[in-house]
Formats: structure tokens, C-alpha cells, sequence
């Protein structure tokens, strides 16, 4: 096992298959993410398994761990100043592979959105009793219609209109969306979703 410090927090990192994965709830901690249970079911799952560490006391016990890729989601999750300033990195580098591989701005988020809306569509599917076609089609529909009044568009444009950045913001607002949707399944929420989410994006923008 290795340990990390990161603003003033120890990273636990255990060997898992030639690759060092990091306690889950080390992660979590660090980045201010109260719910580590919930911040983990939303990972990557081949990303995610259990493995024995040893705690402050010195005592081994069983923790969830994650992979790279999983930190860096979870990264991206955190309002922390000091994650937020790994985000501008992160995209820095990934501007600076778009211009050497000559893809424009467009054309690398089109690239990132594949694998995050498959993630939210999946994430959908496991968190509602009885998904259907219509569940994914209003999830979309509404981050649509949200991304397009926050940025000023009397009409709803659709995602292959959007600008890079109304991209991004469609990212967590889509995951906003389908996290609201599947806990007002689970426990019968009274709440009207769509509502929700556009009362939620006025509030941002005041």
C-alpha cells in the first residue's frame, strides 16, 4: 500500500492488477463528497472493486477502490477550489491533444458526450424499476430544453446545434436529470422532474 497526501488528506493506494488504485473514500474526502456510496455507484463499475487496506489504526479491512479513470470523475464531480484547478488542467491537456491530432473544439466534446451520455443512459436504466424508451427520451428532452433557456434560446436546440460549452453544461445538467428521475422511482417522490431542474438552472442564473 502507498499513501498520497493531497491538500492536507491521505490517499490510500493499493496494487490491483499491475495498477495502483486509490480508497474510494480517501477520494471522496479530499474532494468534499459527502455521499462516497452514492458518488460510487455512479462510477465507472469495471473501475470499481474491493480490496483489503490498512486503516489509521493500523487494522486490515475490506474498502472499496478505484481506478484512474474513476478519480478523475470524481474530480470533475468536486466544487473544491483546488479540484476545480485540476479541471483547468485536465483541459488544457485535452485542448492541447485536440490541436495536435487537428480535430476542432466541436469535435473533441462530440467525442467526450458519446461516452457520457452512454454512461447517463446506463445509469438510467439500473435506477428505474421499469425503464422504457420514453424514460431516456424525456431525460434528454429536458437537459435539452434546460441547456438552451440557460443560454438564451427561446426554442430548444438540439444537442448536434450546441456550442462546446453549452455541451458541457448539458453534462452534469443531464446528470442532474436522470439522478432526480430515478430517486423520485425509488421513493415515490411527489416532484415533477422537468420543473425541477428548469427552477433549479433560473436559480443558477440569478
Amino acid at each position: 500500500m502507498k499513501i498520497e497526501k493531497w491538500n492536507g488528506y491521505a490517499i490510500r493506494f493499493v496494487e490491483v492488477d499491475g495498477e495502483w488504485w486509490a480508497v474510494a473514500t480517501d477520494v471522496t474526502s479530499a474532494l468534499g463528497l459527502k455521499q462516497t456510496s452514492r458518488a460510487v455507484n455512479s462510477l465507472d463499475p469495471d473501475g470499481v472493486t474491493s480490496s483489503k487496506v490498512i486503516d489509521s489504526m493500523g487494522r486490515a479491512q475490506q474498502a472499496n477502490v478505484i481506478n484512474e479513470f474513476n478519480i478523475y470523475k470524481l474530480v470533475f464531480k468536486s466544487k473544491k477550489a483546488e479540484a476545480i484547478e485540476f479541471q483547468r488542467w485536465v483541459f488544457e491537456v485535452i485542448k492541447q491533444l485536440r490541436k495536435s491530432s487537428g480535430l476542432e473544439g466541436f469535435e473533441i466534446f462530440r467525442m467526450l458526450d458519446k461516452e457520457h451520455q452512454k454512461q447517463m443512459m446506463a445509469d438510467l436504466s439500473r435506477g428505474l424499476k421499469r425503464p422504457v424508451r420514453l424514460d431516456f427520451i424525456k431525460a434528454n428532452t429536458i437537459a435539452n430544453k434546460a441547456v438552451s433557456t440557460k443560454y438564451g434560446y427561446p426554442k430548444m436546440v438540439k444537442k448536434a446545434e450546441m456550442t462546446p460549452e453549452m455541451m458541457l453544461t448539458r453534462e452534469s445538467i443531464l446528470e442532474d436529470t436522470t439522478q432526480l428521475m430515478s430517486a423520485k422511482d425509488k421513493f415515490g417522490l411527489d416532484i415533477r422532474v422537468a420543473e425541477t431542474i428548469y427552477a433549479k438552472q433560473r436559480e443558477a442564473a440569478q
